[in-house]
């Protein structure tokens, strides 16, 4: 089954999966709104920074989902 379909069927059916990838899109919703930002400050920055490491950690979980149903 190609990834796009997998990803798909796990929206549906898979609640942690479905969660993760609400969050990684809310994530990344809000590092492009910060970004935008001017002046970008030291707490602007941090806060970017703590996103896209709460992002990456999120795909990461979901890759493992991904993986145990491939």
């Amino acid at each position: 089954m190609p990834d796009r379909e997998l990803i798909a069927r796990l929206l549906e059916e898979n609640e942690e999966f479905r969660v993760l990838r609400e969050e990684h899109l809310e994530f990344e919703r809000r590092i492009e709104e910060l970004k935008k930002k001017k002046p970008q400050n030291n707490n602007t920055y941090f806060e970017i920074e703590t996103l896209k490491k709460k992002k990456l950690k999120g795909k990461d979980k979901m890759e493992v989902i991904l993986t145990k149903y491939r």
